[in-house]
């Protein structure tokens, strides 16, 4: 008996330090302070140019806009959540085991869960670490909250918990109820209005007041009842609440602009400013017109597989964002669209050209070979080819940006240089592209690398103000800074002048294209090669509008293209902002000189038409702060992977292994494979028949340096070649 009760002591020792170690593993850490009402609520209010008061973002785990210090929650309400979600809460250590055992009598009792014992400070713990609903997370609940309570102290857990408790149509927090069901601050409700807060947290569907106005009516009731026999309210105060009606109201506020006010709130953060209103740059009735459009926009093309959007509207003189907006907006992803990196597919083409036209002194109609083009990228062959897949041999500069053809653009972007185009995009505030010019090699004029949409149109306002960066801002009255000449204004002129040419993109585009706006206006589109993205941007001199469709899930459109999607939000955007405006044109810089040009786009004969051509504006343009190119492997990339055609004879599948020379002359090359002397040349290429296996390439270079040889050692660079090696010509197998 005694070795049993030995063993069973032993047992429960064992499980005691089980379970003491499976929950201290389980503790997440204190946090260093709980979700602080002073610090989420500054600056109080944001207000639109016109003094509108600005909607509440409800995206997100907390209230991080409308919480409110101790002193502006109403004390009965304080009183009125206690009562109704833990009457002993002032007395217990964050688990109300009296509470808790008689809910578990009762639901033993009637043989199902009928009644939970949460307290406030175990629901405040959950708010804090969200864990799904069994006895183990009740338990971890149930510690967390004594830690909570004996490190925070109850009133400071219970300002937290006020602040960020869940109700419906995702708000949190008292404040977001009290404007979403009653249409004021929780200071201005009557006793009956804060009493109803107090019970919709038990269920915010079931309680709703304009669905179910008579079980909400109840509740209240039977919680007013229950404070008066508590001593909570006096008799006065009880009869004035059951008689007092309950009346949902509307939302105080009339714009819809929550992502704009999150991005204002972390600016004004970050400039120091605290309020107590806060005044934007943001155009209230162009932002209810954009909203009311990009939705509609959403539902359409939603059997196309759209399921999200967004369009900013700035104004290109100041800078300044008149709208900003974001659809669906009460989408599953909590994901500003607006800030999200995706790929910009064709439209960074206007600034490769740009850099040609200011560096190289390429004209409107200097002819670019459009032919088929493989390059190396990252650990493969890729052929690039055109939307339509037809390549039209010779073409113009100005017919190859109109039509945004790919392999144009590529061979533009391969001779102005990937380090100098990564630096013209750092400069004009592109933030995302943050790898070295080697890992995006020239397919980044294609979308090799993720774009936020306030980028780029931060970049085609630039464009618009005469090739001058100016950086966005949303807050208005803030001192801004000077314009920085970026690209010289003559090519921001030519630029615009191909992309408000309705004749020039008809090879690609069709003619009477969705593009072709009313007036003249810049207008580009872009896609992804896996239809995840589709853009549309365009500027006159006034404004610059851009506009993102896609799916944020990962997921693809059925096929759809810039100017198939977005592209009609854009030309409505623009019509409305005509009609409040006068129109303001494209700027032509008059240092173009007229020409009459002969232009290519397919086959003989050329284009004859009249043109514009620069002067000589490559002095104006300062050289790149990026590192310039050196002589390197050019061909393997490194961790490249060949593969071996079985169907093909040996003696035919070779590779080139070819240099970069970066423009400098070579002498002599001495190829080495895997350590091991290959060849010997005076190019910077050589052939090898390639083999199976894992492999390094190393090469000595010597450069003629004017003054005699200087000796490069180059590598080594890993590549690998998958298969087995075929059979050789008059093999019997």
């Amino acid at each position: 008996m005694r070795r049993w009760l030995t063993g069973l002591a032993a047992l429960a020792v064992a499980a005691a330090v089980a379970l003491a170690v499976a929950t201290w593993r389980a503790l997440p850490p204190l946090p260093a302070t709980l979700v602080s009402a002073a610090r989420l609520s500054a600056p109080l209010h944001f207000v639109a140019a016109d003094g509108t008061p600005l909607n509440r973002s409800y995206r997100g785990r907390f209230n991080r806009v409308d919480a409110l210090p101790a002193w502006r929650i109403p004390a009965l309400l304080r009183t009125a959540f206690v009562a109704s979600e833990d009457q002993r809460y002032w007395q217990h250590g964050g688990v109300d085991w009296r509470a808790r055992f008689a809910a578990l009598w009762e639901n033993l009792r009637a043989g199902q869960v009928q009644r939970g014992a949460s307290t406030i400070g175990e629901q405040a713990a959950r708010i804090l670490q969200p864990r799904p609903h069994t006895y183990w997370s009740h338990w971890i609940a149930g510690i967390e909250a004594g830690r909570l309570l004996r490190h925070f102290g109850h009133a400071q857990v219970l300002d937290f918990y006020l602040n960020q408790v869940p109700y419906g149509a995702r708000r949190r927090g008292v404040a977001p109820a009290a404007h979403y069901y009653f249409g004021r601050d929780p200071d201005a409700l009557d006793p009956a209005e804060q009493l109803s807060l107090a019970v919709l947290v038990r269920s915010p569907s079931r309680y709703d007041p304009r669905r179910h106005p008579q079980a909400l009516r109840q509740a209240v009731d039977q919680l007013a009842g229950r404070m008066r026999a508590s001593g909570a309210i006096d008799a006065t105060q009880a009869e004035a609440i059951r008689r007092a009606p309950i009346q949902p109201g509307q939302q105080a506020l009339a714009v819809e602009a929550g992502p704009f006010v999150l991005h204002a709130a972390e600016r004004a953060r970050a400039l120091g400013l605290t309020g107590p209103v806060l005044k934007t740059t943001l155009d209230p009735d162009l932002q209810r017109f954009v909203q009311q459009v990009l939705d509609q926009r959403v539902r359409t093309l939603a059997t196309r597989g759209v399921r999200n959007a967004a369009a900013l509207v700035v104004d290109n003189a100041t800078g300044a964002v008149l709208a900003w907006v974001v659809a669906p907006q009460d989408g599953p992803f909590a994901i500003d669209a607006v800030l999200a990196p995706r790929q910009p597919g064709s439209t960074l083409k206007p600034f490769v050209y740009g850099l040609a036209m200011a560096r190289l002194g390429w004209q409107p109609d200097t002819v670019i070979e459009d032919t088929p083009l493989a390059e190396n990228v990252r650990e493969g062959l890729h052929r690039y080819r055109n939307y339509s897949g037809r390549y039209y041999g010779k073409v113009s500069l100005r017919y190859a940006l109109a039509n945004s053809l790919n392999i144009p653009a590529v061979k533009t972007a391969q001779a102005v240089g990937v380090p100098t185009i990564l630096d013209l995009l750092h400069r004009l505030g592109f933030g995302t592209f943050d790898q070295t010019a080697d890992f995006y090699g020239p397919a980044i004029v294609l979308g090799d690398g993720g774009v936020r949409l306030f980028d780029l149109v931060q970049g085609y306002a630039s464009l618009a103000r005469h090739g001058r960066y100016l950086p966005l801002h949303v807050l208005a009255d803030t001192p801004q800074p000077d314009p920085v000449p970026v690209l010289p204004a003559p090519v921001t002129s030519l630029l615009a002048s191909i992309l408000s040419d309705p004749n020039a993109r008809s090879a690609e585009f069709g003619a009477d294209s969705v593009l072709d706006l009313p007036m003249p206006t810049a207008v580009k589109t872009g896609t992804s090669s896996d239809y995840r993205d589709i853009w549309t941007m365009g500027f006159d001199d006034r404004y610059t509008v851009g506009v993102w469709m896609g799916r944020l899930d990962g997921g693809s459109t059925d096929g759809l293209t810039g100017s198939s999607g977005p592209a009609p939000v854009l030309r409505q955007i623009f019509a409305r902002l005509r009609t409040a405006a006068p129109y303001a044109g494209l700027w032509h810089s008059p240092a173009l000189q007229p020409v009459h040009a002969c232009e290519w786009i397919g086959p003989p004969p050329c284009v004859q038409r009249d043109d514009w051509h620069l002067g000589d504006v490559r002095a104006s343009v300062s050289a790149p702060s990026t590192t310039t190119r050196r002589v390197a492997i050019a061909r393997p990339l490194p961790g490249e992977m060949l593969a071996i055609d079985p169907r093909l004879p040996a003696a035919t599948q070779r590779y080139r292994f070819s240099l970069d020379t970066a423009g400098q002359a070579i002498r002599r090359v001495v190829w080495q494979l895997d350590g091991k002397p290959l060849a010997t040349t005076t190019e910077a290429a050589t052939s090898w028949q390639i083999v199976p296996g894992p492999h390094t390439l190393s090469a000595r270079v010597w450069l003629d340096g004017g003054n005699g040889e200087r000796a490069l050692n180059l590598g080594p660079v890993a590549f690998s070649v998958l298969g087995q090696a075929p059979p050789h010509e008059g093999s019997p197998e």
